[in-house]
């Protein structure tokens, strides 16, 4: 039991920080401040940075929290295992980008 309420507190403090870099990604794109306006590095990028490096932590807490729920052999388990990894999804869909960035950079 105990195991299970703190993967269920990790998880959901993962998902807040997840929901908040992506709010705080739509806000800096709403107001126009892009890094394409300036050469700086701006909080655009650091919102898209942090969810990239997001990654690799949310598949850990989200199969964590599957292995505490003991999904396995239940009604709905597929759904239920699409939509707790759904922000581990999204985090990595940005790790891609960042990554393809990284190697087009390097590339010459």
């Amino acid at each position: 039991m105990k195991n299970k309420k703190a993967a269920i507190i990790t998880y959901i403090v993962a998902v807040v920080c997840v929901l908040g870099l992506i709010g705080l990604l739509v806000y800096c794109r709403v107001t126009g401040r892009t890094s394409e306006d300036t050469p700086n590095f701006t909080l655009e990028d650091i919102a898209m940075l942090s969810l990239a490096v997001l990654a690799v932590p949310m598949w850990i807490i989200s199969l964590l929290l599957m292995k505490a729920l003991r999904l396995r052999g239940t009604l709905h388990e597929r759904e239920n295992k699409m939509l707790i990894s759904l922000p581990a999804l999204a985090c990595t869909g940005f790790f891609i980008f960042y990554g393809i960035v990284l190697i087009m950079m390097n590339v010459k």
